[in-house]
């Protein structure tokens, strides 16, 4: 058969050229059979449901064909039916007479208790007021009206108690009607749920009881009354099983249609899998991989790249306009096929794209805005559409040169500002010194023992200048990278109480009557170090505590073992209030009294310098506080 379908080469071409669309044809019959399978089950559910519903109905209904017989026996009243045929034509017969329950803030109570003792419930002719008993209440007012004439005295007394809900009407009608119902609310009562709600003001502000009394006997005048009520609830089970029987009837001429558009769903999906059968497995992926339909897909989305934003908006505005027409046309023409075809290739190719982009153009700004907004960090991703990606892409470059260029501007500022202010003042203050004491010695109306004591100063003097000048010569060649380390086996312990030893005769040591405490986890601890540099750490270390310790007190320097290192912690307690930033002091110049006008000598550049060392050793220096006592902390690392 195969063969066969194959010596005609007219519909073998057409069949070729028309792979796509068969495929298209079975990706839309597929889920519309399956839409008409599940329109089948619902229509069947729905069927048998409605059945079981007409099959107790007509059980009712013979049912109450019964009671026709014998309706002196009451206990056929439910309270489904008292509710809907009884009490809701009694609730509407008290507001219709008494204007939506106006009359209850109208009257006095007693003028209300009059009303009450000739009140009738008659409705449509009918009177049910043997059979509905009621009590409504004006919260408010705190008057009510009644038909339980009896008790009418009992009610007022306690009224208070009936306008709550806190049960106490409950235990009053549970007690009376052997059916019964309470509403706080008028919305609610049995004349909103059984007709269409009054107009009732303030409708919260009225409580409304109505009951079927348990002492009721069955007389002579309510005969026709039950037998217009058994009539009615025999002409609504007969209604209501018409209703039923024309929707079933409409259920199931539906589920005829839906298997006949099954039926044909399915020989378009066995016709189509037979001819990709009698194709042949290696001509229908061929006809796949050179169908003119794919081919001018990728073309046009190629072509699509490289057109102007401007047309891209204007294609998007047009297959969007053109879809909603298609959805109008779904639902108002025959063509449903043609034009969800549309649709659905609005959805997958066109909406897909046009998000994309728009969603794309979107990140571009929201990248734009927060670069403009000092965040200089941000990177736009490239990706997606072509012209997009490269506008992306420039943005990107253009950030990272002005990113560069302002973190050039800023480090050169701060540093050359750093080196105007800090450098001009700590080298101004000893040269002035310098000159002072210069030219006193010059003069001669000086002593020998004022020279001795002035050329000391002058000599101190020097000797802070020159340090100065040594400070900055060491961090200008660490901030170039010139400096190299010459390591070594050395001992940290040995290290340490060298650099104190070097203290331990200065003016400072002694008057400061510091003691430096030294505890290792070990005697001997032998790290690889530059001995020399790390010594200038340990010295500027012991400098700054020396300058900034609260006299009379103790320095501890604890060396204690860490995962693949050391740690070295100097504490001491300052003299000083500790509000400065700890970053802050770090940085080239700076120091704990930030006006630089104290009597302490310093650059500033110490800690600065000693942390560069440590970072060239591949360690880590920082500074940490606890009240007035200050930790300078470094890692060292094996």
């Amino acid at each position: 058969m195969k063969n066969r379908a194959l010596n005609f080469p007219r519909l073998q071409k057409v069949f070729d050229k028309s792979v796509i669309i068969m495929l298209i044809i079975i990706i839309i019959a597929i889920p519309k059979a399956y839409d008409n399978f599940r329109f089948i089950k619902n229509n069947n559910d729905a069927i048998n449901k409605i059945e079981g519903a007409v099959s107790y109905k007509k059980q009712k209904l013979e049912e109450f064909k019964k009671y026709e017989d014998t309706i002196k026996d009451t206990s056929w009243i439910n309270y489904d039916l008292w509710m809907k045929n009884c009490a809701s034509a009694g609730n509407l017969s008290v507001y219709d007479n008494t204007n939506n329950l106006k009359l209850l803030s109208e009257r006095s109570q007693d003028e209300l208790n009059q009303v009450s003792k000739g009140f009738k419930l008659i409705k449509e002719n009918k009177d049910y007021s043997k059979i509905v008993k009621f009590i409504v209440i004006d919260k408010t007012k705190g008057t009510f009206l009644t038909s339980d004439i009896d008790n009418i005295e009992f009610i007022r007394s306690n009224i208070k108690a009936f306008s709550q809900e806190n049960g106490e009407m409950y235990n009053y009608v549970s007690k009376k009607g052997r059916w019964f119902n309470i509403t706080y609310n008028s919305e609610t009562s049995p004349a909103s749920m059984g007709y269409n709600p009054h107009p009732i003001t303030n409708s919260n502000n009225f409580v409304e009881a109505y009951w079927f009394p348990k002492n009721y006997t069955y007389s002579k005048e309510e005969e026709a009354l039950f037998k217009n009520i058994i009539q009615e609830i025999k002409n609504d089970y007969d209604s209501d099983i018409a209703s039923s029987n024309q929707q079933i009837d409409g259920f199931e001429n539906s589920v005829t249609r839906s298997q006949i558009y099954i039926a044909l769903d399915i020989i378009i999906i066995i016709g189509i899998l037979f001819i990709f059968l009698f194709m042949g497995k290696e001509k229908l992926l061929k006809a796949l991989k050179e169908d003119y339909i794919v081919k001018l897909i990728k073309m046009l989305d190629k072509w699509f790249e490289e057109r102007t934003t401007l047309f891209k908006a204007v294609i998007f505005a047009l297959f969007t306009l053109s879809a909603m027409v298609a959805t109008l046309f779904i639902f108002r023409s025959g063509l449903r096929n043609v034009f969800a075809f549309w649709m659905l290739f609005y959805f997958i190719v066109i909406l897909p794209k046009a998000v994309k982009f728009c969603r794309y153009i979107d990140e571009i700004m929201k990248g734009i805005e927060k670069i403009t907004s000092g965040d200089i960090d941000h990177i736009i991703e490239e990706k997606g559409d072509k012209a997009l990606k490269k506008l992306a892409f420039n943005i990107n470059k253009l950030n990272k040169g002005f990113k560069v260029s302002i973190e050039e501007q800023i480090k050169n500022e701060k540093l050359k500002s750093e080196l105007v202010a800090n450098v001009s003042h700590d080298l101004k203050t000893p040269l002035t010194s310098i000159i002072n004491y210069t030219d006193i010695l010059l003069r001669e109306d000086i002593s020998e023992g004022e020279k001795v004591e002035f050329l000391k100063i002058l000599n101190r003097k020097s000797l802070k200048l020159k340090k100065l000048i040594e400070d900055l010569f060491e961090i200008s060649k660490i901030n170039s990278g010139k400096v190299e380390l010459n390591k070594g086996k050395v001992d940290v312990v040995e290290l340490v109480d060298q650099s104190i030893a070097e203290y331990s005769d200065t003016e400072i040591y002694m008057h400061k009557n510091l003691t430096f405490v030294i505890k290792p986890f070990k005697n001997k601890i032998d790290v690889d170090l530059d001995g020399k540099k790390m010594s200038t750490v340990f010295e500027n270390l012991i400098n700054n505590a020396l300058k900034y310790s609260l006299k009379d007190t103790r320095v501890f320097v604890d060396i204690e073992d860490i995962r693949k290192g050391i740690r070295i912690c100097f504490k001491n307690i300052s003299s000083m209030p500790l509000d400065f930033d700890k970053e802050e002091i770090f940085e080239r110049f700076s120091r704990g009294d930030k006006s630089r006008n104290s009597d302490i000598d310093g650059s500033g550049l110490g800690l600065n310098i000693a942390r560069s060392i440590v970072e060239l050793h591949g360690g880590i220096m920082y500074i940490d506080f606890d009240g007035d006592l200050f930790k300078v902390i470094i890692e060292l690392y094996y």
